[in-house]
């Protein structure tokens, strides 16, 4: 359904599984130029440097819901207080035209997948909980009862990896970001993608 000739990206991780830092980069690339950043509409607040347009569309809750009633929203969740949704015909719009990036969470992916089979999905894995808890407080931007929030929140997300089609150990960041490239600018096919995420990383991640 709704398939053509320009393909459709969705990454996901747990918060401050390094997505941020990996796109800028990817976006740096020269053949990045055929690539599109899709925005969301959310209703957190803004943050310092938080850029309109950029980041997100920051809209309010009862404007937020509006648009969930008209059916503005190709997918849309609730993460903790916050809402986020991805506008619909933008999507359909830009995929006419160039190759698009979805940053979006585990819900969001599974709603896609189904309109958007033949959509590429790639998770980010931290190499540990400890490295997760290091990034989020490193970014200073929440509370240590958000961040147990956001890391416990992390074992359900990590929990849904194995239904994206790609998985990137984000531990090194010139290897996690060579790989998503590899992805993206190769066209390479994820049963030949050479993964460095173990069983036992999994396993590691998830008891």
């Amino acid at each position: 359904m709704n398939e053509n000739r320009h393909k459709l990206f969705i990454i996901s991780s747990p918060s401050g599984g390094g997505k941020t830092s990996l796109l800028k980069s990817l976006f740096e690339d020269s053949r990045a130029n055929s690539l599109w950043m899709s925005v969301s509409h959310t209703t957190r607040k803004k943050r310092k440097g938080d850029q309109e347009g950029k980041d997100y569309y920051f809209i309010g809750v009862e404007e937020f819901k509006t648009k969930v009633k008209k059916g503005d929203f190709i997918e849309y969740a609730q993460v903790f207080e916050n809402y986020y949704g991805t506008d619909k015909e933008t999507i359909f719009s830009r995929l006419e035209k160039s190759n698009v990036f979805l940053e979006i969470d585990w819900q969001g992916a599974e709603i896609i997948k189904k309109i958007f089979p033949k959509s590429l999905s790639i998770f980010l894995l931290p190499p540990s909980y400890e490295d997760l808890r290091k990034r989020l407080n490193n970014r200073d931007l929440d509370s240590e009862e958000i961040i147990k929030k956001r890391l416990s929140e992390a074992k359900k997300e990590i929990s849904k990896c194995m239904d994206f089609d790609f998985l990137i150990l984000n531990d090194e960041f010139t290897k996690a970001l060579s790989e998503l490239k590899k992805i993206v600018f190769e066209n390479i096919d994820s049963r030949k993608f050479n993964s460095r995420v173990s069983s036992e990383l999994l396993k590691n991640l998830l008891d």
